[in-house]
């Protein structure tokens, strides 16, 4: 299926036209033919959208204002660089990526209301499969989608690039609390990951090679076709940073209290009891004597923001935990954790 082209609105006798310049153009890059490139639109049409940078593009065609999203031009001899407004789709391609002279490169971001290249039940269908396989957490968010195309005048191309090219795309996560902003049940950054849709089975195909980036929010991934994009979360079963404390757990001690370094608080308040920190986002905590008796087993919250769970130091009868040393485990799906803790009276 061809990319539509979209006209916002009519177009002035100018015609298709061509400038010659001597100079760089904003691409920044070589260009070539002398510095030759073109525009096709016409005269007076906004050339460059706001805040969208082109790098390293050389010979390019802006169609902003005849297109909607705008379409750039790329020669098969240079790279191609794209980067979307606010920085949330970088998209990189090497020279000779395709066998085209001269081609457009798309990205589309408003793809759950107005895909160009594949059917909105296509997505709907694939979002049914990874609900089903992987929980609510996969489902992408508004703003999470990045379709890219790639044609000319004659054909859309829709087999594997010639070279590999670079996806980069943005995930929001303003107030820093490693959480995906908007997300319910929340996704945890840790688990983001770029996915394709596989249009044969009508499905999300993890990308394994995903990148993630913490400081710039981004996954960067290599990928060799244009097609539909996604930044997905998973069920975040992770065990590896939970811990308990406070270890000993002494609320009687010339220590006892809530603070950094103090042994804790007995009772029925927020910070009472031993807290089990980072914890999955499903599972159990299970704590045991040494001689492997079963004390208490805790359930993990679901849709937690911040993963903790509380042991308020009793056993399963509601009794007090006696003093001692015991076991405590963390286990979720295949994933187990163990440590130890020990309470003091």
């Amino acid at each position: 299926m061809l990319c539509p082209l979209l006209p916002l609105g009519a177009i002035g006798s100018g015609g298709e036209y061509q400038l010659d310049l001597s100079a760089s153009g904003p691409s920044g890059g070589g260009l070539s033919s002398g510095g030759e490139y073109s525009v096709k639109g016409s005269l007076g049409q906004n050339i460059m959208p706001p805040n969208l940078g082109i790098t390293n593009g050389g010979e390019y065609v802006s169609r902003s204002g005849f297109y909607n999203p705008p379409h750039f031009t790329y020669q098969k001899g240079l790279a191609s660089s794209l980067v979307f407004p606010g920085g949330n789709a970088r998209l990189t391609l090497p020279p000779g990526a395709v066998d085209k002279e001269v081609f457009d490169i798309l990205l589309n971001k408003n793809v759950l209301t107005a895909p160009l290249t594949v059917d909105q039940d296509e997505i709907n269908r694939a979002n049914s499969k990874i609900a089903v396989n992987e929980g609510a957490w996969a489902l992408p968010l508004t703003g999470n989608l990045t379709e890219m195309c790639l044609f000319d005048e004659q054909s859309y191309w829709a087999k594997p690039f010639n070279k590999s090219g670079l996806l980069s795309l943005s995930y929001r996560d303003d107030n820093n609390d490693g959480v995906v902003d908007g997300s319910n049940p929340p996704i945890r950054v840790e688990t983001v990951r770029a996915w394709e849709l596989d249009r044969d089975m009508d499905m999300w195909v993890k990308l394994n090679a995903s990148a993630l980036d913490g400081a710039s929010r981004s996954v960067t991934v290599p990928f060799m076709s244009p097609g539909l994009y996604a930044l997905l979360g998973t069920l975040d079963e992770s065990v590896k940073n939970a811990y308990a404390f406070p270890v000993p757990f002494r609320p009687n001690g010339p220590q006892a209290g809530a603070g950094t370094g103090q042994t804790g608080l007995a009772g029925t308040c927020e910070t009472c009891g031993i807290t089990f920190a980072n914890v999955p986002q499903q599972g159990d905590i299970e704590i045991y004597t040494l001689d492997g008796g079963l004390v208490r087993k805790l359930g993990i919250p679901a849709n937690q923001l911040i993963p903790k769970v509380k042991w308020d130091v009793k056993n399963s009868s509601g009794e007090k935990a006696a003093s001692g040393v015991y076991i405590w485990r963390v286990v979720s799906g295949s994933n187990v954790k163990t440590g130890k803790l020990m309470v003091i009276w």
